[in-house]
Order: structure tokens, then C-alpha cells, then sequence
């Protein structure tokens, strides 16, 4: 990128003169960083006078210096009927053809320097040693004859006249692009996923090449909305008035440009154009999914490229490039990584967290022959792989910090407690299909455990409440470890172990809750399996669409009633352990497992806690101020008995912060016309008046603010996990700090060599409460780490 000395950062000079980002002028077209600039728009420069259009060019003279899109490759449907060298001749011989086309009308690749340099345009006789190395040749070949400036932009703009041209008009218009009309699939055409003629590419699902950016003098546009409960998060996005990207991880939903509020243009096109360096402006541009720097002078990419998380496609080739950084294995929605023709001799291993690559093109490097091998013979994935099992695992990240609420509290005493939740991430789940990201050996369930196992060992908790743990593994692992540190433990299975042969029944999670046996005794056990409870709700029979959504979902909560031995009188403390389900479209159901759980919780509290019968809340009946009326002052009445019951309740409850079960939990009741409520039919007695706990329930988190996330994967990353407690007899005292966040950054998400799951475990620490004290709502960070025995 050329700048003259003393000018501003916006506006530098194209090769001609004219404000640009090193554009071109021919005919009545001007080329800029952005694609082209229409007429009225020469006057805008560097970054700050980008044209949105990415993937526009304006002017029928640009498009007389090259050779139409379909002659520039082997039609890939040729190909196939081909021998592999006959393939290989015929997209050679297409690419020294269409580069010869493009350089005829081209001032630019007339130039010696440009045509001798990293380019190396002569086409070379290959014989290809497998199916894959056959394909690298042909996209190689591909790849040589996008030289020309801004190929990518003007061979999109060819295929949208000729679909304007198929569809009836005899010329373009315009106003197609400025309506955001979509066009055929550009993408697997040039990758040669595709066959299908250029004007016959209009089908119905088509994606989109180009689209109408957003007007120019518009601050910001939201492509995103925080009322968007597809997934169990929420975020806004903004693609130009917020600089600040998403958090690492952010729903992919919330991320991608889908909004409804219209197209979004995501695709840059920067090739050809001769550039020796990259302005840090662009990397700003994070809803980008596509971004060409081919065909320039570049000679290293920028650490700062990892902040396009989104990309899906990045063209490097035929640079100066003989270093990767290692920050470009964070750009892990990458499909297509070329990189032909440049000084490549070794590739970072943090390229292996690339899971969704198909295409990595390094022909044309002086790459090693190990890995040259590799991609030859074996293709992208084998590549992938090699280089994720490989590669050393990063430093681990620094010691979580303990957030002290009470600093006058003496953690020795018998009346302060802690309590740990934990989704160890099941070994069902932990596939290599779904976590690909992750080296095999960090994901094998035997490197796991014992690094879970370290973690519990390091926070000796007084009570581990563990989601997704297999049965044969709760039997002969964790009983037997935990067994060893004197705790002792309960199981919980899913429903649908009761239907399974005895082996079968083995590799089945549930829930585990584990206690020092030197200061609890376990007095009674109970499973709430919430499919069975389901089907003695004779209101659920009326509803068959809930009914038949519900029935399939078998989580389950289990309750451990504890006595604590080393206080005086033994007080009791009810400790539920919970795995709600996952999906964020089911929210409905969310809430009818969490207000399950807290009925449930009601009644073991009644039957175990020493309270005077009360008159039970319904959360049904008939319709009528009356009605309602009682059902609040029943309410009432429980609400005060309750007060006097220590209720901690943990768990994966699978929703966010703003969701309708936090706010169910946090304030003791829903309103029926809540959002999450919404699908459950009107005949369900939960729809009469919504949904009412007796509880004064508070998350140990909420005095200081959820933790940023308690799960992070590629493509969520939010706080899901809770431990929830009864303020009446309960004040937290204590709380573990948040993963380093910085740390965080530099991953791609759980788990990895260091964090066994896909989850963190939480703790906090309780205080029982005397008559009438307060809890300090405050606290001052601590700055140890639990490397130690807190009893």
C-alpha cells in the first residue's frame, strides 16, 4: 500500500494518481481497494473512502482487458472425462491463455517485474500422484490466471450480466445490485464444485456473489439482534459504526450477515493490484468471509489477520510470502486457504485448529517434502490433522483468581462451605467430528479424566455437583479417585438407561454429586426424571404438539439431601444437580424442566426440611382475578416457610443470562407471556398464569456479574452453567474468577490441552447465615489460586 510522505492515512494514492488504495483507471472505469468506484466517487481514498461493494466494478471498458470468467478454467465437467494429464494440459493451457487475454489490455501485467516475479506464469508438464495432487494442480493453474487486478470482482460482475442477460434483459441493470438481487455461485465455480453453465446458474438457493452494500453514509449497520434466540446467546453486531469485533466464539449465527434488515456486502477483492503491505484498517472489517491478496508483492501477512474471525475463504497466492503466522490457525471458519506460488518452506502447527478446511493450496512452494508429501498423497484434512497432533501445546493459561466477598470470613470454620459444578463433557460426546479443533490425544477421555481429576484435586470442594458423567465411569473412576480424597458420592442416570441392556445402560451419563463424608451424611437420594413426570401432568395429554416435543428430551435432576455433621443440630442442605436440555429452540421446554425441578424441590423440602404443612401452589386453574388471587397468597405463604430451607441447586441449565429461565430462577416467577413461553399451547396449566417458585433463589455469581462464558467452542461461547443458592439461609462469601481472557483469545475453544471440556467448572463459597445478619455485597479480588487444600 503507497502513501506519499505527510498524507493521511485516507488518503493515499492509487498508481495513477487518483485517490485509491493503489487502483487502476481504464475506459470509464476506476478500480480502487474496494473493487470500483462508480462515477461521483473518484474523490474517495485509502480505508475511509472504501467502497462497500467488494465485489462491484463499475464500467464496461474494465471488462474488455480479460477474458470472459468460463475461459479462464478447465470447466470442471471437461475435466472428468479427461485422464489426469489430459486435465492437467487442458487447465494449464486455459490459464497461459486467459493470462496472455488479460495481459494484452492490461498496463499492469506488461510490466517485466510483475510477469518475472513470484507469478512464474509458464505453464509446467505435472504428472500428479493422486486424486488430490491432481486437484491442487487444477486450482493452482486457476489460481495463475487471476493475476489480473481485482479477477475475482470483474469475473463476478461477468457472471451477473450474463444471469441479467439469461433472465430476459438484453443489457445489465443496475439496479439489480442495488436491490440486492442474489446471483449464482460464483464460489463453486471458480473452486470447480460446480458445472453448471455461468448463465444457467440462477436455481432456486442460490448464494449470492454480490450484493448491495449498505449506503455509505450510514454510522453503523446492525447485523445482529440481542432478541435473537436461535442460539443461548445473544450479541449485537455492527459492521462499521462498532469497530470492536464480537467475542471469541459468539454464536455463528450472531456473527454471519444474515440480518433482516437487508444484504450485506462480506467479500473483498485485493488482488492483482501490486500491494507491498496491508493497511491495519481492513482487519476492522470482521464480518469479511471472503478477502483476495493474491497477485501482489506481499511478504508477510499481518499478526492481525486473526481478527477476521469470519473468514471462510482467503487467496494469498503469488506473494513474497515465506512465513504463516501462526495467529491464522484462529480463523478457524476457513474453507479454502490458497497460498500458490509464494516462498513457503514450513507451515505453523496452529494451522491444525483449521477443522472446516477443504482446500489448502501450497503448489508452487519450496515446501518440505513431509508436508508436501502429505498434501500430495493424503489431501487438506490429512495436512490438518498432522499438523493439529503434532504441534506443542501453547502455555497454559494462569491460575483463576479467587474473588473474596467477606475478607473477614474464616474459611476454616465448619460453617462456611464450598461448592463446585462441573459438565465434565461426556466420552460419547467427544467425538473427533465434533470436536476436530482439539489434538486427539488432548481429547482422549484418558487424558481428560486426569486432568479433571487435577482440577478437583486443586479445589478441594465440600460439595461437586458433576453434569455428563458415563455411568461405568462414575463406578470405576471418580468413586474410586474421589473415593481416595474422602468424598462419597451419588448417581443419577438419563432416562433412557431404563430401556437399554445392561451394557448398553454402562456408557449413559447423568448427573454425579459428590460430599466429604467428614462433614455431610447423605440421608436421602432422589431422581426427577422429567419425561415420567411428564406424562402424570394430565394437562400435557391435552397439549400433543408440547407432549410429543418434551417426551423426546430425557435430562433429568437429581437431589442429594445432605445433613452437615459439624454444626450444631445437624442443619439440613438440599443440593440439586441439573442438566436441562440444549437446544435453543426449545425453550419452552427449558422452562418446564427448571419449573419441575423447583416443585420438586418443594415438596423434598417439606418432607425432609421439618416445615408445617402448607397449602401447595398450582400453577393452573381457572381463569379469573379470583383464581389468581389465591394462587399468590398461597404463594405467600410458602415463600416464608421457605425462607428457613439452605437450597443450593447447580448445574448446565443451558440459557444465557437473558433468558426466561434465568429471570424464572433469579426473581421466582415468569410471566405467561414471556417469549420463552411461547410455544407451550394454552390448555397447559403452566400457560394460565405463568410460572411461580417459593424460593428466594440468587446466582453466586450475580453480586459481581456472570462469568464472560462458561462455555466456548467455535461457535458459541457464553455462560450457561450455574450455582444457585437460598439467600435466607445462605450469603456467598467467595466465587473463582474467570479463565484469563486474553488466554482465551488466543484458542479456538474447549476443550484443548489444558481445559479437559468443553465447560469450566465454577465454585463459590457459602456462608450459613445467623438470624438476622447481612452479607457484605462487596468484595476486593484476591490473588491466589487454589494450589491448595481450603480445608
Amino acid at each position: 500500500m503507497y502513501m506519499q510522505q505527510g498524507q493521511a492515512p485516507g488518503q493515499q494514492l492509487s498508481q495513477h494518481g487518483r485517490p485509491g488504495m493503489g487502483g487502476t483507471s481504464q475506459g470509464d472505469a476506476t478500480v480502487g481497494m474496494a473493487g470500483a468506484l462508480g462515477p461521483g466517487d473518484h474523490g474517495m481514498g485509502g480505508m475511509g473512502g472504501v467502497m462497500p461493494s467488494a465485489m462491484m466494478v463499475n464500467g464496461a471498458g474494465m471488462m474488455g482487458s480479460m477474458a470472459p470468467p468460463h475461459a479462464l478454467y478447465a470447466n470442471s465437467e471437461g475435466v472428468s472425462g479427461m485422464s489426469s494429464v489430459q486435465a492437467v494440459a487442458a487447465a494449464q493451457a486455459a490459464a497461459q491463455a486467459a493470462a496472455v487475454a488479460a495481459a494484452q489490455g492490461n498496463p499492469m501485467m506488461s510490466s517485466p517485474s510483475v510477469m518475472s516475479g513470484p507469478l512464474q506464469m509458464a505453464p509446467t508438464s505435472v504428472i500428479p500422484s493422486s486424486q488430490y495432487h491432481q486437484q491442487q494442480i487444477i486450482v493452482h493453474q486457476r489460481s495463475r490466471a487471476s493475476a489480473t487486478p481485482h479477477h475475482h470482482a470483474r469475473a463476478a460482475m461477468a457472471l451477473q450480466r450474463q444471469q441479467a442477460n439469461y433472465l430476459g434483459g438484453s443489457t445489465f441493470d443496475p439496479s439489480h445490485m442495488a436491490s440486492g438481487t442474489p446471483v449464482s455461485n460464483y464460489a463453486d465455480f471458480l473452486s470447480g464444485r460446480s458445472t453448471t453453465p455461468l448463465g444457467h446458474m440462477n436455481g432456486q438457493g442460490s448464494t449470492p456473489a454480490i450484493i448491495r452494500p449498505p449506503s455509505t453514509r450510514a454510522k453503523s449497520t446492525s447485523i445482529g439482534s440481542a432478541n435473537d434466540r436461535r442460539t443461548p446467546g445473544a450479541a449485537t453486531y455492527y459492521s462499521s459504526g462498532n469497530s470492536n469485533p464480537p467475542a471469541v466464539g459468539t454464536p455463528v449465527q450472531q456473527q454471519s450477515a444474515t440480518a433482516k434488515s437487508g444484504p450485506r456486502w462480506t467479500e473483498l477483492d485485493l488482488g492483482g493490484m501490486n500491494l507491498r503491505a496491508i493497511s491495519s484498517p481492513l482487519f476492522k472489517y470482521t464480518f469479511l468471509t471472503k478477502l483476495y491478496l493474491n497477485h501482489n508483492q506481499l511478504a508477510s501477512l499481518p499478526v492481525a489477520i486473526s481478527q477476521l474471525r469470519n473468514l471462510e475463504e482467503l487467496d494469498a497466492s503469488g506473494n513474497l510470502l515465506s512465513v504463516i503466522p501462526p495467529e491464522l490457525g484462529l480463523c478457524c471458519k476457513l474453507k479454502e486457504l490458497l497460498l500458490f506460488d509464494n516462498r513457503i518452506t514450513d507451515l505453523p502447527y496452529e494451522l491444525g485448529t483449521l477443522y472446516q478446511l477443504e482446500s489448502l493450496g501450497l503448489e508452487g512452494n519450496p515446501l518440505q517434502e513431509e508436508l508436501k508429501g502429505l498434501l500430495q498423497k493424503e489431501g487438506t484434512r490429512a495436512l490438518v490433522e498432522y499438523l493439529r497432533d503434532s504441534g506443542t501445546a501453547m502455555a497454559p493459561p494462569p491460575d483463576r483468581q479467587w474473588v473474596a466477598l467477606d475478607k473477614d470470613v474464616n474459611t476454616d470454620s465448619p460453617d462456611v462451605i464450598t461448592v463446585l459444578s462441573y459438565n465434565v463433557l461426556c466420552p460419547k460426546y467427544a467425538t473427533p467430528q465434533m470436536y476436530n479443533y482439539c489434538p486427539s490425544w488432548a481429547l482422549a477421555w484418558e487424558y481428560r479424566r486426569d486432568t479433571i481429576m487435577s482440577e478437583l484435586s486443586a479445589f478441594q470442594p465440600d460439595i461437586i455437583c458433576l453434569q455428563e458423567v458415563e455411568a461405568n465411569q462414575f463406578d470405576e473412576f471418580f468413586k474410586e479417585k474421589l473415593g481416595e480424597m474422602g468424598y462419597e458420592g451419588v448417581f443419577w442416570t438419563k432416562s433412557r438407561a431404563r430401556t437399554m441392556s445392561e451394557g448398553e445402560r454402562k456408557l449413559v451419563d447423568g448427573c454425579a454429586t459428590f460430599y466429604k463424608s467428614s462433614m455431610f451424611k447423605c440421608v436421602a437420594s432422589h431422581l426427577l426424571e422429567f419425561q415420567q413426570s411428564a406424562l402424570s401432568r394430565k394437562d400435557f395429554r391435552k397439549c400433543d404438539d408440547f407432549f410429543n416435543r418434551f417426551m423426546t428430551k430425557d435430562n433429568i435432576v437429581g437431589f442429594a439431601v445432605l445433613k452437615h455433621c459439624k454444626l450444631p443440630g445437624e442443619p439440613t442442605v438440599f443440593v440439586a444437580n441439573a442438566h436441562v436440555h440444549w437446544d435453543p429452540e426449545f425453550t419452552d421446554v427449558k422452562m418446564v424442566q427448571t419449573a419441575m425441578l423447583t416443585e420438586e424441590l418443594a415438596l423434598l423440602a417439606k418432607k425432609y426440611g421439618g416445615l408445617a404443612p402448607a397449602p401447595p401452589v398450582h400453577h393452573g386453574g381457572a381463569d379469573g382475578g379470583s383464581e389468581a388471587h389465591r394462587v399468590q397468597m398461597q404463594l405467600q405463604q410458602q415463600q416464608k416457610q421457605f425462607q428457613k430451607i439452605a437450597a443450593i441447586i447447580c448445574g448446565d441449565f443451558n440459557s444465557t443470562p437473558d433468558s426466561g429461565l434465568y429471570e424464572f430462577l433469579s426473581r421466582g416467577r415468569l410471566d405467561k407471556d414471556h417469549e420463552d413461553l411461547l410455544r407451550l399451547e394454552p390448555y397447559a396449566d403452566y400457560k394460565r398464569h405463568g410460572l411461580r417458585h417459593p424460593f428466594g433463589l440468587k446466582s453466586a455469581y450475580a453480586s459481581v456479574g456472570e462469568l464472560p462464558m462458561t462455555n466456548y467452542t467455535p461457535t458459541f461461547s457464553g455462560t450457561i452453567d450455574y450455582i444457585w443458592y437460598t439467600t435466607g439461609m445462605l450469603a456467598t462469601t467467595g466465587l473463582l474468577g474467570e479463565i484469563d481472557q486474553e488466554w482465551s483469545r488466543q484458542t479456538v475453544g474447549y476443550p484443548n490441552a489444558h481445559i479437559p471440556s468443553d465447560h469450566i467448572p465454577i465454585m463459590a463459597e457459602f456462608k450459613w447465615k445467623p438470624a438476622g445478619s447481612v452479607p457484605n455485597p462487596s468484595g476486593t479480588p484476591g490473588r491466589h489460586s487454589f494450589q491448595y487444600n481450603r480445608k
